[in-house]
């Protein structure tokens, strides 16, 4: 949500329409390297690089099928913090089931 506020104001200013479509699917493929934990940045280095020498076909550049062909860029460093965020709110569900049900028992 803080990207799309952030960028609500910031696409007042894109410039044309066609730089509005280029700045979408900039950033469409930028969300889609992150939810499958790419890097980010190498992932879009080797899009473009590929597209510029016409060495790749597209299907092959998205970013579910690239990160088969390059293991080396699945981001790692954050793994613990997101365990530890979805075991409390895991364990926060646990606890409201649980009060629910004690309320029920009253």
């Amino acid at each position: 949500m803080k990207r799309i506020a952030i960028g609500r104001k910031n696409w007042l200013f894109i410039g044309s329409v066609r730089a509005g479509i280029r700045n979408a699917g900039l950033m469409s493929l930028v969300a889609s390297a992150q939810r499958q934990e790419i890097d980010i940045g190498m992932h879009l280095e080797s899009v473009i690089t590929h597209l510029l020498r016409g060495t790749a076909r597209p299907e092959e550049l998205l970013p579910d099928r690239w990160k088969a062909n390059h293991p080396e860029a699945v981001r790692t460093y954050r793994e613990q913090e997101r365990r530890d965020k979805a075991d409390t709110a895991t364990l926060s569900a646990a606890k409201r089931r649980a009060r629910q049900q004690l309320k029920k028992l009253t």
